[in-house]
């Protein structure tokens, strides 16, 4: 085969996976289920290792194809070379390390930086290159954390098959009796949640056991469901980012802090159903955006679709509506010429995303008198409570004392007092939950704190650099900064009024508010490419230290992601 038709082949492959990111995650997804699991089997770690070769072979050849003929098979041979002898020893410890998850972790990351670098020496590293590259580690940084993770632990209400409680006893019901629960839902822990993500949890399960994966396997690959979700909450967040204008370093920068943001890793494993509510919510941001552009009557369906269905995963879903509505009334007064139109696409919003959003409490009030807003609580008792600390200094105390550990503090998990400022616990949380916490990995102490400070400096950075736009940045529409400042806006106060509420540790996480970190990215991003694009003379030096710290940071951040959860991988 010619050097013109490798190159054709190739950039055909690589185009038409990128122009299907979602189905080619989904095929990725399901081929790891060979490999995920409670147990791996020769022929999962066979075939896995015949696609890594194959992989790094046509890594080798696009990498080859602009140099000389002879240069080009001296290079492609030998690296083709390294391939299959890599791919061989990575089957091999595949199926004989007892951590699995650290072979495909520390085999598949430096491959990919690697490629980053031998892309950078030759001066081809480009914005979309990168990127690529990032989603890549990102996506085996996920699959090491499922490998590595059960579904037993570090989870959040999962619960258990023999109890039939919980997300997962939720999903087993299912399962096991083909039909919804016909009891009051508040009567067994966590069935009151609306049911899609149990729903298709459950018809995954099937399908594993329709296809001959082994019981033992099935269950543990509900995570492969979520880390799905997770990596396209990777493919929406840039999708946002490319709708709002952002490219260049920015939009690098910005989908790095998404990409290596733990919370993501975390959420992919974790089998209740905070991921799938937070990508349908993204999706229905994404689709406004489309909408607003479009005008379409499809776009309004996908938006109406979307929030319907993230609320029928989870009520928090509906969190999005103020900033789809705002966008949706400015529309409709700019456009009253056209108000039929309008009309129309909003009566069609309604009656298709109220059933999808309403039926499943709607039905529990009906059966059983169960309030359609109703939320378990937590006892005063419950050994996390903080309540009883005062409203003020939950909000403003923060004494450099509670950053002495920046693990999540619970006293039920030895922790030296219970986390209660909603901010820190935010930040905390957002870096390692509740469980990833020094007391329980010693081997962390240090590096966790470069982790946890890079991130509060972006989080800074992201902060402050949005509420400059708002005020300063003609770049962006008025439209576009009220939508965004919206959809910060209410997870925010959200986040705060919960944590008031119920004033228990375990309220006080990022999981109830992740488009924060989505949004924040997004303007550090925006301030990084603005920034870039200065070429006033008097701001060089200020154009040049700006772009170096944000870029700086943010690498720190994204290696220390990697290098905590490799070193929590490894001492599971």
């Amino acid at each position: 085969m010619t050097k013109s038709k490798i190159r054709s082949t190739l950039a055909l492959i690589i185009e038409m996976m990128s122009a299907h990111p979602f189905l080619t995650t989904a095929i990725a997804c399901f081929f790891c289920t060979i490999i995920t699991g409670a147990e791996i089997s020769s022929i999962g770690a066979l075939c896995s290792a015949v696609v890594m070769c194959l992989c790094c072979i046509g890594f080798s050849a696009y990498a080859s194809l602009d140099l000389p003929d002879k240069s080009f098979r001296s290079l492609f041979f030998t690296m083709s070379g390294i391939s299959v002898f890599l791919s061989l020893m990575f089957g091999i410890m595949l199926t004989t390390s007892n951590k699995p998850g650290i072979v495909v972790l520390n085999m598949g990351v430096p491959l990919v930086i690697s490629a980053a670098v031998y892309f950078l020496a030759l001066k081809k590293l480009n914005t979309r290159k990168l990127i690529i590259l990032i989603f890549i580690a990102a996506f085996i940084i996920r699959l090491s954390y499922i490998m590595s993770i059960s579904i037993s632990t570090k989870q959040h209400d999962a619960g258990s098959l023999e109890e039939m409680d919980g997300h997962l006893g939720y999903i087993g019901y299912l399962v096991f009796n083909g039909k919804l629960p016909d009891i009051d839902v508040r009567t067994v822990y966590q069935y009151y949640h609306p049911p899609l993500h149990h729903i298709i949890a459950a018809l995954w399960v099937k399908f594993q056991n329709f296809i001959g994966i082994s019981n033992k396997n099935v269950w543990e690959n509900i995570q492969v469901l979520t880390m799905f979700y997770s990596c396209c909450c990777m493919i929406i967040s840039y999708k946002i980012f490319r709708q709002l204008k952002l490219k260049g370093k920015g939009l690098a920068a910005a989908f790095a802090i998404v990409a290596f943001c733990p919370t993501f890793y975390i959420l992919s494993g974790s089998i209740n159903n905070d991921i799938l509510c937070l990508t349908l919510s993204l999706s229905a941001i994404l689709n406004t955006l489309y909408w607003y552009n479009s005008r379409s009557f499809g776009r309004i369906v996908c938006i109406s679709a979307c929030v319907g269905f993230a609320m029928m995963a989870k009520l928090s879903g509906w969190m999005v509506a103020p900033a789809i509505a705002f966008i949706f009334l400015y529309v409709f007064f700019k456009n009253l010429k056209d108000w039929k139109k309008y009309l129309v696409q909003f009566v069609s919003f309604i009656v298709v995303c109220a059933p999808l959003a309403l039926w499943w409490g709607i039905r529990n009030y009906i059966t059983h008198k169960v309030p359609i807003t109703y939320i378990m609580e937590l006892s005063p008792r419950s050994g996390q409570y903080v309540g009883d600390i005062p409203l003020i200094k939950r909000l403003l105390d923060f004494n450099p004392s509670l950053f002495n550990d920046v693990g999540t503090q619970f006293q039920q998990y030895e922790g030296g007092y219970n986390e209660y400022n909603p901010l820190v616990g935010l930040f905390k949380t957002s870096m390692f939950d509740e469980t990833f916490i020094v007391s329980y990995y010693p081997e962390i102490a240090g590096i966790n704190k470069i982790l946890f400070w890079s991130a509060v400096v972006l989080g800074l950075i992201g902060f402050a650099a949005m509420i400059y736009t708002f005020i300063a940045d003609k770049k962006m529409s008025a439209v576009h900064k009220i939508f965004m400042g919206l959809f910060y806006g209410v997870y925010l106060v959200s986040y705060y009024i919960f944590c008031i509420k119920f004033p228990q540790v375990c309220t006080e996480n990022i999981r109830y508010a992740v488009p924060l970190i989505v949004i924040g990215a997004f303007f550090a991003g925006w301030l990084l490419k603005n920034i870039s694009e200065k070429n006033s003379a008097k701001f060089t030096v200020l154009k040049t230290c700006i772009t170096a710290f944000i870029i700086s940071v943010t690498s720190i951040y994204s290696l220390f992601s990697f290098l905590v959860y490799d070193i929590v991988f490894i001492n599971k």
